[in-house]
């Protein structure tokens, strides 16, 4: 247990660690900031899954667009939330990208699955808790709102990701699965980062060390330490376990760069997390196998 315990600590306090290294490679441009992180993020998961590569050559023809669709996702999630962070308050940019649950349900409802009555008072609750966030900002101003928009484009194309990627890796394995899809957003964020006029091999020193920090902790350590955790930590456990991202975040953010979270923030954010804990954190069936290989993909942030 302390084993499970721990992997499962460290997991969040590595990925909790994503929003605090794009705000220390600031000011370099956000979508080159992204570049950079999901390039190096696939050359660390590409290298440590190098000896199942061949399984990427297993691909049908149909399910090789839906591995560039899920790239492509990936690249506007990174960009529109890393954006964020440059116009509204860590704690509230973290809280919103973290509604992604909410807006995979909504999309399952769209291709006709069924919301049950707890996932619709979770949705309400976290959508009580985007408001409160969007008053706060509102009064703070226009800036803040735009940084709450890129943050909730963020979850919507976190969760598109999501439900592409779910039928993929059962197709393909997981670290050369993350590792394509890595490398095809790095690819579609680079030509964007050149297009705006931000290139990736422009950038100041530090914003070096701040991608790399976020590709090694954030997505290689803390995304790893996730999956080893919910091998032998029962998923729900897993599943609310993330929800303490967003405090790490915003708690790393005060810390290093003396950003106290916002009232309205800190208050909003808690009642967003309180709505997914409520509506999508289910607890596992009695007779299931604790150690089922399930995995949890948090490449959110």
């Amino acid at each position: 247990m302390a084993f499970r315990g721990g992997t499962l600590v460290l997991a969040i306090l590595a990925i909790s660690t994503g929003a605090p290294f794009a705000r220390w490679a600031a000011p370099a441009p956000p979508v080159a900031i992204a570049a950079l992180r999901v390039l190096l993020a696939s050359l660390l998961l590409l290298g440590a899954g190098w000896r199942e590569l061949g399984g990427l050559r297993a691909l049908t023809r149909r399910d090789r667009p839906l591995v560039l669709l899920a790239g492509a996702l990936l690249a506007i999630h990174f960009g529109s939330w890393i954006a964020s962070l440059s116009f509204t308050s860590t704690a509230a940019s973290v809280a919103l990208v973290c509604t992604n649950p909410i807006f995979a349900a909504l999309f399952g409802l769209a291709l006709g699955d069924r919301v049950s009555r707890r996932e619709a008072a979770g949705i309400a609750v976290a959508a009580g808790g985007c408001a409160i966030l969007a008053g706060g900002d509102w009064r703070a101003g226009q800036g803040a709102l735009v940084g709450d928009a890129l943050a909730l484009v963020g979850a919507a194309s976190a969760a598109a990701y999501l439900v592409v990627g779910r039928r993929l890796r059962t197709a393909v394995p997981l670290l050369p699965y993350l590792g394509a899809v890595n490398a095809i957003a790095a690819v579609l964020l680079v030509i964007a980062a050149v297009a705006i006029g931000g290139a990736p091999w422009q950038l100041p020193a530090h914003s070096y060390l701040a991608c790399a920090g976020a590709a090694l902790v954030a997505s290689f350590v803390g995304h790893s330490l996730l999956n080893a955790a919910v091998r032998v930590t029962p998923t729900h456990l897993v599943a609310l376990a993330v929800l303490g991202e967003p405090i790490g975040s915003s708690l790393i953010t005060w810390v290093a760069f003396h950003e106290q979270p916002p009232v309205h923030a800190a208050l909003g954010g808690a009642v967003v997390l309180a709505g997914i804990g409520v509506g999508f954190v289910t607890r596992r069936p009695v007779n299931a196998n604790p150690n089922a290989n399930d995995n949890v993909n948090a490449n959110a942030t």
